[in-house]
């Protein structure tokens, strides 16, 4: 019978693959797997993944590799085929050591190619192998960790030098600047720095970071980047960058090290101009439309809402006293011709009827189809299954304790079988109960979906009404929803479960808008005589008890 090896192959950087590691490894494990007459799996591969702290162990393909052979799912006398020691771990010696070990202790054998090293759980014993073994690992960590240091080191002098001469740290750069050719400095790109001069005029014009955008995409100013228009987030963001006025902050995994190093890129707007933009930008925060804060969640549709006809988000506006969709491309004249707008307050109040009426929610909430009483027969069914299976374990694993040679790879065979039928029903038993537990709270979802909308009509308190609005949302948002708008009618479509639909028309958006207002009247009253006859019956039974 052919023993099985499994190739691991690893490399910390992900650019490695431009190189020759990958072939290397590969073509070397086969040549070895041919010549042994091995099945060889070469599926387990770690790219970009460091060793040197054990990532590879705790992540990945390795650490899968790990858990079968924990789990005994790897067969004893299998091996595991590695280039070096090093690809196995780089951590400290007593910790790769473990590793290493606890590969090999559970019948797992391991063979090195470069060294030509063939480890089992007895040769190991041999003090001469081991010792070996040891060499090699305190060789890794020694050579990881020095690389380490001088990567530490080097970051640490390029930030000198970037604060004594100004010297770029790295290529790395603000849209508007490029690396000179002998990467010495940056250089201006005039025609992006112009673009960013225009855009502090325009704030301190008082335009808002909006108009600003909508601006450039009007004039048909292209982007520095792939998108195909300008956002007023990117607006706010160079706004409030100070890199325009020749300032870096270093960072290392996104978070600031050190202080920021002054005229480290060319200044393209003064200092006086970016400050006065600040001073702009901050008066003109107007709290009542920044959106979901505070106690308001003023759109019941928040990240739910798209133009029909070109993809983009249909944005809640407001407009004056009222509040209004329209198509966010439109607004920021990026071509949508779709310049309908539509009362918040109509497709509010049309959805909630309409929604609660044609959705299926139990569905689309994860809910089954299958009966209570149909999940626990199949899993009582199951269990009676792995009581019969789980013997069968038993007696196959005292056969293979007696077994002779001749009878002991039957027995191993038999007993690997059963183990696997055991986990397999294991399985299927903890599927059906994730369905059984979730077939109550879903359907305890669904009623609270409609409690919700019956309070929401007739709640005054500015708190609760922010909690009753951020939860239907939130049960929107899972059950996967999706309103699409274009000037003919809104329409709903819920992902999970395939069903769509109209919510209203523009011919009769007054009609059902107003139906929709009075049937959410009459939801409410009708939730308050149910609440009401419940206190009752509690009362009328509570006296009862006492007579």
């Amino acid at each position: 019978m052919q023993k099985k090896a499994y190739s691991y192959i690893r490399f910390s950087t992900p650019q490695q693959l431009k190189g020759d590691s990958l072939r290397r490894q590969l073509e070397a494990s086969r040549a070895y797997a041919e010549a042994h007459n091995l099945i060889l799996d070469d599926s387990l591969r770690d790219i970009g993944v460091s060793a040197f702290k054990g990532k590879n162990a705790t992540e990945g393909a390795l650490q899968k590799f790990i858990k079968l052979v924990e789990a005994g799912r790897i067969e004893q006398g299998s091996i595991l085929i590695l280039e070096s020691l090093d690809r196995l771990s780089r951590q400290q010696v007593f910790s790769a050591l473990g590793l290493f070990s606890s590969i090999l202790s559970a019948g797992v054998e391991i063979v090195t190619l470069a060294d030509n090293q063939h480890y089992t759980a007895e040769s190991i014993n041999d003090v001469g192998q081991l010792m070996f073994s040891l060499i090699s690992m305190s060789r890794s960590h020694e050579e990881s960790a020095v690389k380490s240091k001088r990567l530490a080191a080097s970051w640490e002098n390029r930030r000198r030098l970037a604060i004594e001469g100004k010297r770029p740290m790295t290529g790395q750069c603000p849209k508007w600047l490029q690396l000179s050719g002998d990467k010495s400095c940056f250089e201006v790109i005039e025609e992006r720095a112009e673009i960013i001069r225009d855009i502090f005029r325009q704030s301190l014009a008082g335009s808002g970071q909006r108009k600003i955008a909508a601006n450039l995409n009007e004039r048909g100013i292209s982007t520095f980047s792939r998108g195909d228009m300008w956002h007023s987030s990117y607006i706010a963001k160079i706004i409030r960058s100070k890199s325009v006025i020749g300032e870096y902050q270093p960072k290392q995994k996104g978070e600031p090290i050190g202080e920021a190093i002054p005229d480290y890129y060319p200044t393209i707007v003064s200092e006086d101009i970016f400050c006065n933009a600040q001073s702009a930008r901050v008066s003109r925060m107007n709290p009542s439309s920044a959106g979901r804060k505070g106690l308001k969640f003023s759109n019941l549709f928040s990240g739910l809402c798209k133009c029909l006809e070109c993809g983009a988000t249909y944005r809640l506006i407001k407009n004056g006293r009222s509040h209004m969709f329209r198509c966010n491309s439109h607004y920021m004249s990026n071509g949508c011709e779709c310049d309908k707008r539509w009362r918040y307050n109509d497709v509010e109040n049309a959805a909630l009827i309409m929604l609660s009426e044609k959705i299926d929610w139990f569905s689309a909430l994860g809910g089954h189809t299958s009966s209570k009483q149909r999940l626990e027969s199949d899993i009582a069914s199951l269990r009676i299954k792995q009581t019969d299976t789980e013997k069968q374990v038993s007696r196959f694993a005292e056969l293979f304790s007696i077994s002779d040679d001749a009878m002991m790879s039957d027995a191993r065979t038999r007993y690997t079988k059963a183990m696997q039928v055991s986990d397999d029903l294991r399985h299927d038993i903890e599927v059906k109960e994730a369905e059984l537990r979730t077939f109550t709270p879903v359907q305890h979802n669904v009623d609270r979906l409609n409690r919700i909308i019956y309070e929401l009509g007739s709640e005054t308190d500015v708190h609760k009404l922010y909690e009753l609005r951020a939860q239907i949302n939130g049960i929107f948002r899972d059950a996967g929803l999706k309103l699409y708008f274009n000037e003919h009618g809104v329409f709903f479509y819920v992902k999970s479960t395939k069903q769509k639909g109209i919510i209203l028309t523009g011919e009769h958006q007054e009609v059902l808008s107003m139906g929709a207002e009075l049937e959410m009247l009459q939801r409410s009253i009708s939730g308050l005589n149910e609440h009401i006859k419940e206190v009752g019956d509690e009362l009328h039974k509570e006296r009862a008890e006492d007579v």
